[in-house]
Formats: C-alpha cells, structure tokens, sequence
C-alpha cells in the first residue's frame, strides 16, 4: 500500500525542503587558505636550524609562528589569501628586514631566502 502524506504534512515537507534550498544557497564558499614556505640561511648559505619565523598581517597583528627544521625550511599551513609579512629572529644574528609574502588564490607562496648575518 501506497502511505499518503495528509495536507499538513505535505506542507511541512515543503517548507522543510525550500529551508534547506535555502541555506544551501545562501551558504558562504569555503575560505580560501595558501601556504607561505621558505627556508632560512646564513651568509655563507647554510640552513639554520631553530630560527623563530613570524607571520604578520599588515595591522600588525602575528598570524603564525614556526621554528625553522634541521634543513632551515619553514611552512605556514592554512594561511588566507591576503598580504602578509614574514619576520625572523635568532639571538646572536642580524636579524633581516621583514620579506613580504602574497598569498593568492592559487593557493602558495613561496619566499625567497631568509638569509640572517652572524655577529661581528
């Protein structure tokens, strides 16, 4: 036997259907999230292992830190698209002005060398 839905419940099934078209709709896209990676070196171009490396938006506001691997990469995962900067420190080294980073929809970012002088 075929079950019949009565009026009322046929409307609710509407109203239910046409809510969930609804949100489905009207729901936000997915973030878009990058990648910003590097490496870190010294002046002779060796990795430096340890190295605390920042991320900073543009208010100033630090958005990730990492500590560098024993080969002197460093990656920051899920990062929004959006400019940013990245900053370094290691006692005992020059540390280098901030390099600017872009994060773009093509999701990676890619840094040039962090290179850190030793003291004189």
């Amino acid at each position: 036997m075929r079950a019949i839905l009565s009026p009322r419940r046929r409307a609710a099934c509407a109203l239910f259907a046409a809510l969930a078209w609804a949100w489905a709709c009207s729901s936000a896209p997915p973030a878009q999230l990058g990648v910003v990676r590097g490496v870190a070196v010294d002046s002779n171009g060796n990795p430096l292992p340890g190295i605390t490396v920042s991320l900073q938006a543009p208010d100033g506001k630090l958005v990730q830190t990492v500590t560098t691997a024993e080969d002197g990469s460093y990656n920051f995962p899920a990062v929004p698209v959006g400019q940013y900067q990245v900053l370094s420190t290691f006692a005992g080294y020059t540390t280098p002005k901030p390099l600017d980073a872009k994060v773009t929809p093509s999701g990676l970012a890619y840094m040039p060398k962090l290179v850190l002088s030793p003291p004189q």
